[in-house]
């Protein structure tokens, strides 16, 4: 994407203020002044006709930015306002870098790939979710457990029994599901993991799946539970209605100003030193 003048950047913020936040829209600002480059405030309708957004908070205002550029394809940069998070990849002292990057369009381009969530009920739809992080289906009642049936392309893999069930694409499975024990997947890999959380067969693992098959949950009879959308939607599923995931034709593009983001998030901020923490001899 060429740079220059008559550039929109959209900037979207967290809602919570805090002095972090305040910090970076000072930084903005001040980068701001004098330049061709127009700053954008939202609303909603402004920021997606953007040519670039900035997510201004942390992983749940990436989330927001997503969903407003789903369709769209705008390239998002997401800074660290907030506590610690893998797609708020940079911090507040390096937005004047990144602005330069982006006005100037010298920024690369990583796509991530979104899921498609549609409920039905009597065959016809009557939700569309579409996501970038993950699907979390709990129980409806608190304290309660999910007995689910999944398939996989239509064939049958297994009824869980669990606290939860998650789907994440690869840029989730550093979110909820890498705390709850599943698998790190590199960004560009085309394939989801299917996580149930504490499940009561111990013989029961998460699976990764290739993101060209789409995979079908429905509650056993007599359940309910309550699906949730990347943190932010809720709806109910129960036995009559089944929930079809799928790879999403829609992608989320992210903005780097180099190569080494996903690399250096996971040496950096899970603490993968490579060294082993030296400690008194055994003897």
């Amino acid at each position: 994407m060429a740079g220059g003048v008559g550039l929109k950047i959209g900037i979207v913020i967290r809602k919570e203020q805090n002095p972090k936040l305040r910090e970076a829209l000072e930084a903005i600002k001040l980068w701001g002044r004098g330049k061709s480059t127009q700053i954008i405030y939202g609303p909603e309708s402004l920021l997606k006709k953007c040519d670039v957004l900035v997510a201004v908070g942390g992983d749940g205002t990436v989330l927001s930015a997503s969903r407003i550029a789903c369709g769209k394809e705008i390239p998002i940069a997401g800074i660290n306002a907030g506590r610690v998070g893998f797609l708020a990849e940079y911090g507040i002292d390096e937005i004047p870098v990144v602005l330069n990057a982006l006005s100037k369009g010298t920024f690369k381009i990583q796509d991530r790939i979104m899921l498609d969530c549609s409920l039905y009920l009597k065959n016809k739809k009557i939700l569309s979710r579409t996501v970038l992080n993950e699907v979390f289906i709990h129980a409806h009642a608190p304290a309660r457990m999910v007995n689910l049936e999944v398939k996989i392309n239509d064939k049958f893999l297994t009824e869980y029994w669990a606290d939860s069930l998650m789907l994440a694409t690869p840029t989730g499975s550093t979110a909820y599901n890498l705390a709850a024990g599943g698998p790190i997947i590199y960004p560009a890999a085309e394939a989801f993991v299917l996580n149930p959380v504490n499940p009561m067969s111990l013989s029961v693992r998460p699976i990764i799946i290739p993101s060209s098959c789409a995979c079908k949950i429905k509650c056993v009879q007599g359940s309910t539970a309550e699906m949730v959308f990347d943190g932010h939607f809720t709806e109910q599923l129960n036995d009559k209605s089944e929930l079809l995931i799928c790879r999403s034709r829609h992608i989320t593009r992210f903005a780097h100003t180099d190569d080494s983001g996903f690399v250096q998030a996971l040496r950096e901020k899970l603490g993968w030193t490579g060294k082993m923490k030296s400690g008194p001899s055994r003897t």
